[in-house]
């Protein structure tokens, strides 16, 4: 079998991490049905796409947990003018 069809895979995949990791909605994936078996001189390349998405994975999992600090950080905030704490500390006193 021609490596054409898995060489279109990865292309797939590598396009579909760079659009994950800028910010980009990535496309729902669709396994292809007829591939066959991953041909050896492409291995290396899978395995270098596999690396890549886990990488990708590790940046968009912080990028998560960073977002998740800051909205707690924004739920701390008293919001509204009918808040009951105090604006200011007096520490001299």
């Amino acid at each position: 079998m021609s490596p054409d069809p898995w060489s279109a895979i990865l292309d797939g995949f590598e396009r579909d991490i760079a659009l994950a990791v800028s910010g980009k909605v990535v496309p729902p994936w669709t396994p292809p049905l007829d591939a066959g078996p991953l041909p050896a001189s492409l291995a290396d390349r899978a395995r270098r796409v596999l690396d890549a998405q886990a990488d990708a994975l590790a940046i968009l999992n912080r990028a998560k947990h960073d977002a998740g600090t800051q909205l707690s950080a924004i739920d701390a905030v008293p919001s509204g003018p009918g808040s009951d704490r105090p604006l200011l500390l007096d520490v001299r006193g």
